[in-house]
């Protein structure tokens, strides 16, 4: 991207509960998720080799709130700066301490009902994907667990209770679930193309023997599915694949889409199951018409960039 443009991302944010005592723990709202991480000091950090992920920016006003997460990569190379036309070179160099920092500016408008997921918009930023900072969240979330444990605990539904006759409680575990919202690029290839096939992957057998000797190994599993009319419109026929997809995703981890565009080209959309669409069919919007070159990393918000975002925020909830 330019000095004075940004591009950023659509998303649906939700909660989900997991617990390995009972199925179907009961999730929490976006709402109560955010206040547990509220409850976490900012700038903890998660650390995975030479990356460095952090919240260095925490703001809840009304409905929206505003958050900067950052990376500070120590395994990137010193980046160099050249003048050719002169011959002269520039490294700025490093210390083995310091990580090369990136932001990603990320705006949230909460849902008027509870039971509904939350709006986001994120702003792209090299190595810090959804999934990412999907990570960040999730571990936060979890941190808060060691200051209100009682938020992570739940009756179980058969009504179980202890020695004493207490309702017994049970440990859930609750984790950010981010649903891109679909490009209009892919909303006319399946609106006026043709699928082909979905396809649903799993890897769970990988490496397992194939054959006595162990010689052959399984290294994945693909259901093929065909559809039975494919003359739906888009909402329809988009709709029915997102929620088989979210169906089947603890048994299947990837999903793979063939079809024919309109204009008669092959396309293959490779999706997440759990995360839904590929980042190159999430809707994007470009920020632009900044009169100030912008930075790379930011340890507290760009107002412009911020406010520009807040904007489509409120555009997008309103349509």
């Amino acid at each position: 991207m330019k000095k004075t443009e940004r591009l950023v991302s659509y998303y649906d944010l939700s909660i989900s509960a997991k617990s390995k005592t009972f199925k179907c723990p009961k999730p929490i709202s976006v709402r109560e998720a955010f206040e547990l991480i509220k409850l976490i000091p900012l700038g903890k950090v998660l650390a995975k080799g030479n990356e460095s992920l952090y919240m260095s920016y925490f703001e809840w006003t009304d409905d929206i709130i505003s958050i900067l997460i950052n990376k500070s990569d120590k395994g990137i190379s010193d980046p160099i700066f050249t003048i050719p036309k002169e011959n002269k070179r520039r490294t700025a160099e490093k210390t083995e301490e310091e990580g090369q920092d990136f932001s990603s500016h990320i705006v949230i408008k909460l849902p008027n009902k509870d039971i509904d997921p939350a709006l986001v918009i994120i702003e792209q930023c090299h190595g810090l994907s959804v999934s990412t900072i999907k990570e960040l969240l999730n571990n936060i979330i979890n941190d808060a667990k060691k200051i209100s444990p009682d938020k992570f605990k739940q009756m179980h539904p058969d009504g179980s209770v202890d020695n004493d006759g207490n309702p017994q409680k049970y440990d859930v575990i609750f984790k950010s679930e981010f649903d891109g919202h679909i490009s209009n690029e892919l909303k006319d290839d399946l609106n006026h193309g043709k699928i082909r096939s979905i396809e649903l992957i799993t890897d769970k057998d990988q490496n397992t023997d194939f054959d006595e000797e162990g010689y052959v190994k399984e290294k994945c599993k693909t259901l093929v599915l065909t559809l039975k009319d494919n003359e739906n419109n888009i909402a329809n026929k988009y709709a029915r694949i997102v929620k088989l997809f979210k169906k089947e995703k603890n048994n299947y981890s990837h999903a793979r889409i063939k079809l024919k565009t309109q204009s008669g080209l092959d396309r293959t959309v490779n999706m997440n199951t759990a995360d839904g669409l590929v980042q190159h069919y999430v809707k994007k919007e470009k920020l632009d018409n900044f009169n100030y070159n912008l930075k790379s990393s930011y340890d507290k918000p760009d107002k412009s960039i911020l406010d520009k975002m807040k904007k489509l925020l409120l555009l997008e909830h309103n349509d």
